[in-house]
């Protein structure tokens, strides 16, 4: 096959997979409405994870932005699947529940709470301990990825209609609403 008619195979193919909306992993773009954005939440590694993941898109990380991505909780828990026939434990599950929530710089919310849960499962053998917490360190590792690019890709997708539009009221006003309570719930205890 001729040079020429090689580049040109190449040059359609990649034409095509851009008109399909073909995007590799991991490479992401923001809309203007999250650019710049503020993500609030604990000094942690996902924290850090995903302001990267921000920058990479192209994304700016200011305190001043008009949206914030509060990182409201983060858990992970281990639970025994199975055991041995010593009633050791041979098999554990990873449980990784990352909430979060887009705000504006008033704490009224922009979107709703969302929630990303993750499981991983991975055998545990007595006999090489070491090797088994580093094992279980580099599972963790791989669950907050998975959780940042989680909420990238819905980052990406967001546009301003799916924002809730911020009210004026200040957040520290009083409730002009009744109070539902109960006489139940009004009694001290």
């Amino acid at each position: 096959m001729p040079r020429l008619a090689q580049i040109a195979v190449v040059a359609f193919i990649a034409l095509g997979l851009s008109a399909c909306g073909f995007a590799l992993r991991g490479s992401y773009t923001l809309p203007g409405v999250l650019n710049p954005i503020a993500v609030i939440g604990d000094d942690s590694a996902t924290r850090k994870d995903l302001s990267a993941s921000i920058i990479r898109a192209g994304g700016v990380i200011s305190d001043a932005a008009p949206l914030r991505l509060h990182l409201t909780a983060e858990r992970i828990t281990r639970q025994t699947t199975s055991i041995d026939s010593r009633a050791k434990a041979a098999e554990y599950t990873l449980f990784f529940e990352l909430e979060y929530q887009l705000r504006y710089p008033s704490g009224l919310p922009a979107t709703p709470e969302r929630i990303i849960r993750l499981r991983r499962t991975y055998q545990f053998d007595n006999t090489r301990i070491v090797g088994k917490f580093e094992e279980e360190n580099t599972l963790i590792d791989d669950l907050r990825q998975q959780a940042v690019a989680q909420i990238m890709t819905q980052l990406t997708r967001l546009n301003a209609d799916d924002l809730t539009p911020e009210l004026d009221t200040p957040t520290d006003a009083p409730s002009a609403a009744p109070s539902t309570r109960s006489a139940a719930d009004a009694t001290p205890r």
